[in-house]
Parts: structure tokens; C-alpha cells; sequence
């Protein structure tokens, strides 16, 4: 596969993309064969219609791997060869080159067309040119804060005059610029006036950018400018932003404030979504200390990134053990709620002012990152939380707990006796005097006796099948001398345990003898 950061800063496919738009479209509605020069090779090359021609190839009709051009006479042909590509008919200079990688896209209906990556142009590439300017991919990676932006201009000598130049602007920007409430459109368009004039003049000069095959540096510069003009003028501005932006301010401190105590749950939050978001707090209470919208927007994805991250780690430490889990995808319907909780921790005091500044003041705009989902999913979290009453949720509604700890089983166990309507009755003492219960089968055995005793029987035996001995069998006899008042004899004061079964048996039958030889600790029966 080819790689995606030389698909992303490719010259001539970012010309597919906006340039040649239509041809690029319709060779991908006829599944055409698209091949694309590494960057490298691109240098001092002229994009034109021609070349884009040339590059963009449709299957022969008569000739298994043969393309032609898609020019208006289908003048050149090439032969495709495993990775090698040969140029024939129409080609000035006929030979061949290497094919790289290769990619497979999909148009509209979904259907396969190849992108090749070869090794320089079938035509019209120029000789004696470096196909880089020899610069890291480390370099090459925007800088984040202004000081760190700051220090990267100031690397490029050829830089100096125009930031000096720079410097004057901001100075007077600073001092004489009135920034009236209501006109903050005015100041913006005036500061992007600023960085379009300052990019374009240090772009021009910057001698690696004359020889760096892809755009990276460029944006890198373009980046730098901002957050230093920004950085330069940010208090002027932030506080005619927070200014402007009071009572949407205002506002959400007030929705904060109700979402105190607020938990995941009562916003309609999945249980397995519930965790702490201690990072995307952490990350997220730095906002307001930022003073250039570059780092401002970074800052507002780490925070999303943060919450995924968490989000994660909380459902795999859930998951069964042993279980294969794959990580969460946050929808909005989770991301939004979530994003809202972090909102509340971390009590951003100008929200919606920020918010406004990074899209008023933030001028470069890269379709291939996330900063603009970023901003438009806070967005819609600020607008969920102005639009949604939270003052009642708090006091109507508790979370149920639904676990307890070893420690409060146990206490709440004491509290049972210690509550003098479930003390053991008088009777009870005097027949332990050591205050503790028995636990024996003798006791159990006896309670049972006692139960069904107390418990209205029927003396129809019938019901019972033929030669089986009911479990209630001797136990209706002496329920008929209680009742003719003859009370069976008190029971002397130590009786053996073999005859007080044989005893219990002949009372109770098969189902209680049966209990009274069970030795497991179990309490049977209804408890009095």
C-alpha cells in the first residue's frame, strides 16, 4: 500500500482534487486507470491539463493490459507489466518506469479503480532538480505554541527582514486599532490581511520551500505566522472576544453550576459508559491560559481524544476476561453527553468566547485533519447544554446503588439485633444463657417441630397413595391429645441422641426424619 502521508501531500493529487476535479471524477465513474508521481519527482513540474491527460489512462479495448490517454485524440499508450510501466506510441521520449505501490479507490457506486504510484512522471518531468529539500518529517510537523512557532520562523535567515516587518505591524495593530463591541468581523479581517501579506512574502523567499516536493513545509510557515501574529496581539483580542461574548458566557456558567452532582447516567448515558474522565478534564481546564487558536483547537481534540481513550479503557477492564475487545466507537449520542460531563469538571469560565476566537481567528484550514469536526462537535455540546433545563435532575433523581461493601454488609447485620424489636425473646435467653444462637441440627430440628405443630392439618389420609407412610404420620395423634387435653410429658432434661430420632421419627415421618439426618447447615420451612 502506498504511503498515505505522500497520497496527502502529493502535488499533483491534491491538483486532482481541486484543480482537475471533473477529470478526476469522471475517470473514477469510469473506473480508469489513475497514475500518480511520487512528490519527490514533482519539482519544477507544471501541472497542466496536458499532463493531467497523460496520467489518467483507460483501459485498450482490443489489447489486455494496454492504457490510453484520455486526451481528446487517446494519442499515448502505455503498457503495464507487473511493476513496471512502459511508455510507446506518443511519447516523445519512450522508456519506462517503476510502479511503486499501488492503492485501490472506490467511486460513487462503489466500484474498484486502481491509483498507481510510480516513480516520476510519464512525461514532461525535469531533470537536474532535487526531488527534496532534504528536510525530516520532524521538522516538517507544525509547530504547537507561539514561543515554539516563534523560534521556527526565526530559523530561516532569509526570514528575518519580513518578520521584522511583522513585528512593526503588531506593535502598531496593539496601539492605535480600535476594536469597537459588535465589529470584531472588522478586526479579523484586518489581522488575516496581516498573516496573508507575511505568509506569502516569507513562502516566497524561503529557499526549502523552492525545493521540498510536497506542501508540508508550507503549511508548517502558514501555521507559524498565525499563532504568531495571534500570540502577539492576544490579549487586545480575547478580551474584546470575552467582551463581546459575556452572556453566552454567563450562560453556560449557569448550566455548569446546575450540573453539579449531575452524573453520566441521568443524561441518558449508557452504564458501560459511566467512568471518570480525569485527563479530557485536566486537558480541557487548560483552554482558557492558551493564547493562540492553533493550540487552542489542539487543545479542544486532545480533550475528545482523551474522553475515547478513557471511554476504552474503563469498557476493557468491564469486558469478562479472556474476551477479545475491540475498542469503543463513540457516537454523538455517547461523545455529546460525555463531552458535557467534562464541560462541567473542568468549569471553563469563557467557553463561547474561545470558541468564537478559534473560529474567527484560526485562517488555515486542512481538510485532512480533525480540527474542524473538533470545533463543530463542541458546538453542538454548548448548544445542548444552553437549550437543556438541568436544575431538576439533581433533586428528582438518585442513583440507586445497587452493590455494598463487605463493611456495610457487616454493620448492616449488627444493626439487626441491635434494634430491641429483633431481640431474642425472653424465653429464648433463658433457654441459652450464654446470650449466642444455636446453630445445631437439634435446634433446627426442634423450631420445625414447633412450626408444624402450630400449623392446622387435615387428618385425611386417604389422599395419600397405599402403603406410603405420610410425612405428617404419628404427628395427627398428638395433635388429637392436645386437643382431648391430654399434653404429652414434659421431656426429661437430657435425652440421647439416638432415642430422641427414633423419638422425632416415629413423630414425623419419612420427609422430617429424612431432615433430621441432613447435615447440611440449612434453615428449612417458614421462620417464626
Amino acid at each position: 500500500m502506498a504511503d498515505h502521508d505522500d497520497l496527502e501531500f502529493n502535488p499533483f493529487y491534491k491538483c486532482l482534487q481541486t484543480s482537475f476535479r471533473e477529470a478526476f471524477e469522471y475517470a473514477q465513474e469510469n473506473c480508469y486507470l489513475v497514475c500518480i508521481p511520487q512528490a519527490a519527482s514533482l519539482v519544477g513540474v507544471q501541472i497542466s491539463q496536458a499532463f493531467v491527460e497523460t496520467h489518467l489512462l483507460k483501459p485498450s479495448p482490443m489489447l489486455q493490459d494496454h492504457y490510453i490517454s484520455t486526451d481528446k485524440g487517446g494519442t499515448k499508450t502505455i503498457i503495464l507489466d507487473d511493476d513496471i510501466i512502459l511508455t510507446t506510441e506518443g511519447f516523445r521520449h519512450p522508456g519506462r518506469t517503476r510502479v511503486m505501490s499501488e492503492e485501490l479507490g472506490y467511486n460513487k457506486e462503489y466500484k474498484p479503480f486502481k491509483l498507481l504510484i510510480i516513480q516520476k512522471p510519464l512525461e514532461g518531468a525535469v531533470k537536474g532538480r532535487r526531488g527534496s529539500a532534504g528536510l525530516s518529517d520532524q521538522f516538517l510537523t507544525p509547530r504547537i505554541g507561539y514561543f515554539e512557532n516563534k523560534k521556527f520562523l526565526n530559523l530561516f535567515p532569509e526570514n528575518r527582514q519580513h518578520i521584522a516587518s511583522l513585528d512593526i505591524n503588531i506593535r502598531q495593530f496593539n496601539t492605535t486599532y480600535m476594536i469597537v463591541k459588535g465589529y470584531l468581523d472588522a478586526a479579523a479581517h484586518k489581522l488575516r490581511q496581516m498573516w496573508e501579506v507575511s505568509r506569502e512574502a516569507i513562502i516566497d523567499n524561503n529557499h526549502y520551500v523552492r525545493l521540498q516536493s510536497d506542501s508540508r513545509l508550507e503549511d508548517a510557515i502558514s501555521i507559524a505566522v498565525e499563532s504568531y501574529i495571534m500570540g502577539g496581539v492576544h490579549s487586545k483580542v480575547i478580551n474584546a472576544v470575552t467582551t463581546q461574548c459575556a452572556a453566552g458566557d454567563r450562560r453556560l456558567a449557569q448550566k455548569v453550576e446546575e450540573l453539579q452532582g449531575v452524573t453520566g447516567e441521568q443524561l441518558g448515558l449508557l452504564e458501560e459508559f459511566c467512568c471518570e474522565l480525569p485527563g479530557a478534564v485536566v486537558e480541557l481546564a487548560r483552554l482558557d491560559g492558551i493564547n493562540n487558536p492553533h493550540e487552542k483547537l489542539l487543545c479542544l481534540k486532545a480533550t475528545l481524544d482523551n474522553i475515547t481513550t478513557e471511554v476504552n479503557t474503563h469498557t476493557k477492564n468491564r469486558s469478562v476476561p479472556g474476551s477479545s475487545a475491540s475498542n469503543t466507537v463513540l457516537t454523538s449520542d455517547e461523545l455529546i453527553p460525555l463531552l458535557v460531563m467534562v464541560i462541567s469538571h473542568a468549569k471553563c469560565g469563557h467557553l463561547a468566547s474561545n470558541l468564537y476566537y478559534m473560529e474567527k481567528f484560526h485562517w488555515v484550514k486542512n481538510k485532512h485533519d480533525e480540527k474542524g469536526y473538533t470545533l463543530v462537535t463542541f458546538k453542538a455540546a454548548m448548544e445542548y447544554m444552553r437549550n437543556t433545563d438541568f436544575s431538576h435532575i439533581r433533586t428528582s433523581q438518585h442513583k440507586l446503588k445497587k452493590e455494598m461493601s463487605i463493611e456495610e454488609l457487616m454493620a448492616a447485620s449488627q444493626n439487626v439485633y441491635a434494634d430491641g424489636n429483633n431481640t431474642p425473646s425472653d424465653t429464648e435467653r433463658r433457654r441459652h444463657p450464654s446470650g449466642q444462637a444455636d446453630t445445631s441440627l437439634q435446634m433446627k430440628l426442634e423450631n420445625i417441630t414447633r412450626m408444624m405443630e402450630s400449623t392446622p392439618l387435615s387428618s385425611n389420609s386417604a389422599a395419600h397413595g397405599a402403603g406410603l407412610q405420610p410425612i405428617f404420620s404419628g404427628f395427627e395423634e398428638n395433635l388429637e391429645r392436645q386437643n382431648r387435653g391430654r399434653a404429652a410429658p414434659p421431656p426429661p432434661d437430657v435425652i440421647p441422641i439416638t432415642d430422641q430420632r427414633s423419638s422425632r421419627a416415629s413423630q414425623l415421618g419419612d420427609f422430617l426424619s429424612a431432615l433430621q439426618n441432613d447435615v447440611l447447615d440449612g434453615t428449612y420451612g417458614k421462620q417464626e
